[in-house]
């Protein structure tokens, strides 16, 4: 039986001390809540915000006269009802009907009850517990929300964690079609019921374009090429985006602006979306991220909580964008990779070039490498244009990368050759396009001047090519000829030009070696005698190398056999001394005598395996290098070609001796080198040393001491090996020549002049080292090889 002339619950924000008010009329119609109410601006609430701070049961304002106009005047700003609508409103009538306001308080805001009398005790009472009952319901309500809240954000983050998964397991960069397809599904999970599509727009300020990736179920996967000149519409969202890093660009489409965009979408090869017909507007929601934008296209407005949602997603995408971008470069290097290697194999090629006819085994290779570097084409060849004979070679390739043979044309043959002649003067690309018919003619004429021998042959098939795109890009002496059914794109043509460019190179070698031919046949039998005397000359310098080796050898593998030969009869005189003590049953002397025979059994070991090692070595030297590097010791190897050129010397010459001081760097680990190679360079350069050192003395005297230095040393990511002597060093005027073949400064009949030499190329071309020599007129030389670690 209560009667409120208004009911009304007031939430209370205690940050803002501001409210939101909610109302019925006293016919119980639904009054919206309007904007936020400030609780300390009217003396009224004011009052009332005061008694929920002081906690109060309830409060009672009354509110009349011109107090009463006064308040209506203040709560039509923020309450929108037809009664206080300034036109509807009786201000008099108002100045004699006082408002009460009775005023129950709760835990989050205030209900007040608008009569025009005062309420009974008995009212309130029960109003009261209404109001208590509203707090629990009120307390629900916020329970609900915020699970709702939570079980919205669970939701959210799954899907964000989704569209994150497809970006981690992006493996090329034309896979950003899988992040906006993603980006599609899981807003419509999220409840994007009105998207035409996923965007995600990458910008080239450099070439004032964008890639334009769009997803939808019913428009599909498409990449779109636009720049920002397209529309006006497309350059206002590149301003935008470009304007920030966190830029949002929203904008609606409507009439001939919507119409406008989808021409041009059509034109720059989307297809067409049979959505767009049925509408009258469409709206772009789009966030940048600094390299573009990514977004939706929407059929009407997005919520503030969706605009919010779909920033979310921008942020995740950000970290795609950056794997996106590393695979760009890496697929951009690895493409620079594919480019260049094409580019070598066809230099090295035409490199081997030395006849005009080898120009029709270079063509294929040519289609080939088109292929590697995927330019699409279904012809290929080469005109070779000749001013002085105003003749134009070409040489053309079929499909199957077969030569198809060789047209010699006129300059003014047809048309073609006409244009094309003219378009390389002018160093210019030339485009042309055939249809079937024309391309038919062509071969008919090509036949009529015998230049072709079929036309089925001619066209690589059994039917001529329905339509073809011709390009010629130019040379310094000709056109690079590509075909295909679709007109090349520049970044294509670029490529061609690229090959065009190597060939032209190789083209000009190739006429060069052409020039020379009858030159090379004139000395061709000197060359070929000189290579024999060559050969001749390694030869012996290997035979020398080898003789002096083994003379060494002999000399250095006569120790380890007297080792064995020694100890084998010492072993045979303690076994027969055993013999006596076991029949003595002495078993104190038995076990002394077994273990000075063990000793000795390993002393024939040792000294079996150090002849074993010699006799390798000997070998290893003798056979040659096979060309494969192993883990060696330096030092280990290094010493023992310092004892065989040793026992060498002594071999051949009995009064040889020299003092041999070394410094080896016992921390030097094993490094890759092939040891049969280095172990000449140490015998070349080891022997050179004694053979001057000795010879020294044999000047100077006995009172000149010959001596041989040899150290290693560790030097960062290097070793550094050094054979040194105390001879009289090399002058200054010939130290730039003696790694030169046939270089020597011993008599004539004692040396071939290419011991250093070869040394030389084992150091530098087998082992990518270096060797130098430093030495002092008079005071000895030294020669320093480095060899890197690894």
């Amino acid at each position: 039986g209560i009667k409120p002339y208004r009911f009304n619950i007031a939430i209370v924000n205690t940050e803002s001390e501001k409210c939101r008010l909610w109302s019925t009329t006293n016919e119980g119609k639904v009054i919206p809540a309007g904007p936020l109410i400030p609780l300390k601006e009217h003396p009224t609430f004011n009052q009332m915000y005061n008694g929920w701070k002081q906690q109060q049961s309830v409060t009672v304002i009354k509110v009349q006269g011109e107090e009463r106009v006064e308040w209506t005047k203040y709560i039509m700003k923020y309450v929108s009802f037809n009664e206080y609508k300034p036109e509807n409103v009786d201000l008099e009538r108002l100045k004699t009907e006082p408002a009460i306001f009775s005023n129950f308080f709760f835990k989050q805001g205030f209900i007040v009850v608008h009569t025009i009398e005062e309420i009974f005790e008995a009212d309130i009472k029960i109003i009261q517990r209404f109001v208590n009952v509203f707090e629990q319901t009120y307390t629900r309500f916020l329970d609900l929300q915020k699970a709702e809240a939570q079980a919205r954000e669970a939701k959210i983050e799954a899907s964000l964690e989704k569209v994150r998964t497809v970006a981690l397991t992006m493996k090329r960069s034309d896979e950003m079609l899988d992040i906006a397809q993603a980006l599609y599904e899981q807003l419509l999970e999220l409840g994007f019921t009105n998207i035409r599509n996923a965007i995600i727009d990458l910008h080239d300020d450099k070439n004032e374009t964008f890639l334009d990736y769009d997803y939808s179920h019913d428009m599909g996967r498409t990449v779109t090429l636009m720049t920002y000149h397209d529309h006006p519409i497309i350059e206002e969202q590149v301003r935008q985006i470009q304007s920030s890093s966190d830029a949002f660009f929203e904008l609606t489409l409507e009439g001939q602006d919507l119409q406008d965009l989808i021409d041009i979408r059509l034109k720059n090869g989307e297809e067409e979306d049979p959505r767009l017909g049925n509408i009258n507007q469409l709206t772009y929601n789009l966030y940048s991220f600094g390299e573009g934008a990514i977004g939706i296209s929407n059929f009407g407005l997005l919520s503030e909580e969706q605009k919010i949602v779909l920033k979310r997603f921008r942020n995740v995408f950000a970290f795609a964008y950056k794997r996106y971008s590393d695979m760009v470069q890496a697929e951009k290097q690895a493409k620079e990779v594919v480019k260049q290697a094409a580019l070598d194999r066809i230099r090295g090629e035409i490199a081997s070039m030395r006849t005009s006819e080898d120009l029709n085994r270079i063509t294929p290779i040519i289609w080939r490498e088109l292929k590697t570097l995927e330019v699409p084409f279904i012809r290929c060849g080469v005109f070779i244009v000749d001013e002085t004979q105003e003749k134009v070679q070409v040489y053309l390739t079929t499909p199957d990368g077969k030569s198809l043979g060789v047209l010699n044309l006129s300059f003014d043959a047809n048309q073609l050759t006409t244009n094309t002649v003219d378009y390389w003067r002018k160093k210019q690309v030339y485009r042309e396009h055939w249809d079937q018919k024309e391309f038919i003619d062509w071969t008919k004429s090509m036949m009529k001047l015998g230049q072709i021998e079929s036309a089925e042959t001619y066209q690589g098939s059994t039917t001529p090519p329905e339509s073809l795109y011709l390009h010629f890009v130019p040379f310094a002496q000709g056109m690079l000829y590509v075909g295909d059914a679709n007109p090349l794109k520049d970044e294509k043509l670029d490529l061609v030009r690229t090959l065009a460019e190597a060939f032209s190179i190789a083209y000009a070698r190739y006429e060069d070696f052409k020039h020379l031919e009858d030159a090379k046949n004139k000395i061709e039998f000197t060359l070929h005698e000189l290579k024999a005397a060559q050969a001749q000359l390694v030869h012996s310098e290997k035979m020398a190398s080898l003789g002096e080796l083994t003379a060494g050898i002999a000399h250095e593998i006569k120790n380890p056999l007297n080792f064995v030969n020694n100890f084998s009869e010492v072993s045979r005189e303690l076994l027969d001394e055993m013999k006596t003590e076991l029949k003595n049953k002495n078993e104190e002397e038995v076990a002394e005598l077994i273990e000075d025979l063990k000793q000795n059994l390993e002393k024939i070991a040792q000294h079996g395996k150090r002849a074993d090692s010699i006799v390798k070595g000997m070998l290893l030297h003798s056979r040659g290098t096979s060309g494969e590097k192993t883990l060696t010791d330096i030092n280990d190897l290094l010493d023992q070609y310092v004892n065989l050129a040793y026992h060498g010397m002594r071999a051949t010459n009995k009064e040889f001796n020299i003092t041999i001081e070394k410094d080896y760097d016992k921390s030097l680990e094993k490094i890759n080198v092939v040891p049969q190679d280095l172990s000449r360079v140490f015998l070349n350069i080891i022997n050179n040393a004694c053979y001057a050192a000795y010879d020294k003395k044999k000047k100077v005297g006995n009172d000149f001491s010959p001596t041989l230095k040899v150290s290693t040393k560790k030097l960062n990511d290097k070793v550094e090996i050094r054979i040194g002597d105390n001879g009289d060093g090399i002058p200054e005027s010939i130290k730039r020549q003696i790694f030169n073949p046939f270089f020597t400064t011993k008599p004539t009949g004692e040396g071939t002049g290419l011991g250093l030499s070869l040394s030389y190329d084992i150091v530098t071309k087998v082992h990518g080292g270096n060797i130098k020599v430093e030495s002092e007129e008079g005071k000895g030389a030294m020669f320093i090889i480095q060899l890197p670690l690894s």
